[in-house]
């Protein structure tokens, strides 16, 4: 920005910098109160923090503090964020739905001294959690009604460093902290045991988000929506960005409340996991199905004009062509749009691969979908698709400042300004993670194009080895199954079994309103829906090799959940939990086939 405020080098430099860059901006972040938005001012979102960071310095938070946040996104969020990264104090996001044991086990291994939480539900969970740990925390409700006993509220400490403002003025908190300071905790949600701390520094952070502004021209005429968990580093780095440039915010407790949001807000730049892309795509051509023949035929017309011209990035063509894109607008992407708000021109994709033929369809009706690739240990953008270079099917280039290289057994690695610098507590898991060399082995298998594209192709640890020692990628298989959205949910095993199976959740969407007033075990036995599912399974088992086949598989009452652990709150299957919690299922698709120990 010619002339303007000095890029920042640190979180606590990022909050000078909104100040100075969006200084009159009376629209800044929103939330919803009672049905209606509620609007924060440059100037008051940053009144804010300075108060609470005086107040927490006064009440004795100092540098390198441990400080949880426990609560939905929201502005509360951002202002105790920064007022922690003003005094050089370290984050610790905890996910909103994990339960006691969970949180009990981060608070203690950060040894956290001060939690924040928003909602009754919430300080019973962390009043529970509190109660096995040794050290003393001091529990703060967002929301001051909350508050239970002796318990501070947010609003009380504001109104503490309110009167104590004119005594320590904000620009004595410049310069406090330096990049190479720790800034956050992030506790990855790992499939089997005990999360680990993962060590971000200011660094790390901020050089990730200014590398990713680089990409994408975003500003103060944007409006976006922040509804993934801001305890994972996706939705975190995101809401960075948009702030770095300007953006207004309006946040959202859930990706549930995302639908009705769309058309409410009408954001133009959206980051999102793919699932709500899909969810869109699959609902669009749901109603499609429904129509006349006559209008499906004038979709797929404009679908085939939109894919003909559609060069992610750069839309040059043929002048007969753009009349056509401009009835195709006209007739068909403009209504399709108005779903999603009428105004979005371009979404990011991450945390979960996103199927290219929703890809390619939201580039057809002229909305750029951008999938990247990263890890909370690279804080965490390392590839990015972008506006002029985009791939469907890849996870883009590497953005700037990142090298990437494939191991012997195609393992991605990695170097960077946002490789962690450890696990916390943990030098045997960090030794692991950064090899001698200084790579980062991201767990990832995949390969480059010879552009420098990456494609994803599975987990290293989730590699299904059968009994006949056939490796088989499970991902790829589950999108597929998937896809068309008769199945909303698939988890494929087959780890030293002789051939391919697979767990099923229906998708209850698509079903028939009959079908869906069904009890869950009724349901599954219905004709329609078993014919379906059998036709998904067919078609995809087609486009498998022999060995990658679902030989058999089971429908399943209900969906995996996060709350039963059964997913991460990034949506990954936890498949040892899923593997144990339903053995006798997996158990029964194998009959007399013998597991290989």
């Amino acid at each position: 920005m010619t002339g303007g405020p000095t890029p920042p080098q640190t979180l606590s430099e990022l909050a000078f910098y909104i100040a100075e860059a969006q200084a009159d901006r009376e629209h800044l972040v929103a939330w919803k109160s009672r049905g209606r938005w509620q609007w924060l001012s440059t100037e008051s979102w940053l009144s804010r923090i300075h108060y609470l960071a005086v107040a927490l310095e006064e009440r004795g938070v100092a540098q390198g503090d441990r400080v949880a946040l426990f609560s939905e996104n929201c502005p509360e969020w951002h202002t105790i964020d920064f007022a922690c990264q003003l005094l050089g104090a370290i984050t610790v996001p905890v996910y909103p739905t994990l339960p006691a044991n969970q949180i009990s086990f981060i608070l203690g291994n950060s040894n956290a001294l001060w939690a924040f939480y928003r909602g009754r539900a919430k300080g019973d969970v962390l009043r529970e959690a509190a109660e096995a740990l040794e050290g003393t925390l001091t529990a703060v409700a967002i929301d001051d009604d909350d508050a239970s006993g002796s318990e501070l509220g947010l609003g009380t400490l504001l109104e503490e460093g309110k009167g104590l403002a004119d005594t320590r003025p904000l620009d004595g908190f410049r310069g406090r902290v330096q990049p190479e300071q720790i800034a956050s905790l992030i506790y990855t949600s790992g499939t089997t045991g005990n999360p680990k701390g993962v060590v971000l520094t200011h660094a790390n952070l901020v050089s990730n988000f200014r590398a990713c502004a680089e990409l994408f021209r975003v500003g103060p005429e944007d409006v976006t929506l922040s509804f993934l968990p801001l305890s994972h580093v996706f939705q975190r780095i995101a809401d960075y960005l948009f702030l770095y440039r300007g953006v207004a915010i309006h946040y959202l407790t859930s990706i549930e409340q995302a639908p009705r949001a769309l058309i409410d807000v009408r954001p133009t730049v959206m980051a999102s996991v793919p699932r709500l892309y899909e969810r869109a795509y699959l609902r669009v051509m749901a109603n499609l199905s429904k129509e006349r023949p006559g209008k499906q035929r004038i979709f797929e017309w404009a679908l085939d004009v939109g894919r003909r011209s559609s060069d992610p990035g750069r839309k040059r063509f043929a002048p007969h062509l753009a009349l056509q894109r401009r009835l195709a607008e006209k007739l068909v992407y403009s209504k399709v749009k108005e779903r999603l708000g009428g105004r979005l021109r371009m979404a990011i994709a991450g945390g979960a691969a996103l199927p290219e033929v929703v890809g390619r369809f939201f580039d057809a009706i002229g909305v750029g979908l951008y999938e990247g690739y990263g890890l909370t240990e690279t804080s965490p953008v390392l590839c990015l698709n972008r506006p002029g270079a985009c791939r469907y099917g890849s996870v883009g280039q590497p953005i700037p400042g990142v090298e990437l290289d494939l191991a012997e057994d195609g393992e991605i690695l990695a170097k960077g300004p946002g490789i962690m610098q450890g696990y916390w507590g943990n030098a045997e898991a960090t030794s692991e993670a950064i090899d001698a060399r200084g790579w980062f082995h991201t767990g990832d298998v995949g390969n480059f194009d010879d552009d420098g594209y990456l494609y994803i192709t599975d987990r290293k640890k989730d590699l299904i080895v059968t009994s006949g020692g056939k490796n088989v990628a499970p991902q790829p298989i589950e999108q597929l199954l998937v896809a068309d959205g008769v199945l909303s949910q698939a988890v494929v095993i087959g780890d030293n079994y002789p051939y391919i199976t697979a767990l099923l959740v229906p998708g209850l969407e698509e079903l028939p309103e009959e079908i869906q007033e069904l009890e869950a075990l009724e349901r599954l036995t219905h004709p329609r829906l078993l014919e379906g599912v059998e036709a998904t399974v067919a078609k995809v088992n087609g486009q498998l090799a022999e060995h990658e086949r679902v030989r058999r598989w089971k429908l399943m009452p209900r969906e995996f959940s996060v709350e039963e652990g059964e997913i991460t709150p990034t949506l990954k299957i936890r498949r040892r939990v899923v593997m144990e919690r339903y053995a006798d299922d997996v158990a029964s698709m194998y009959l007399k086939s013998q597991r290989l120990t």
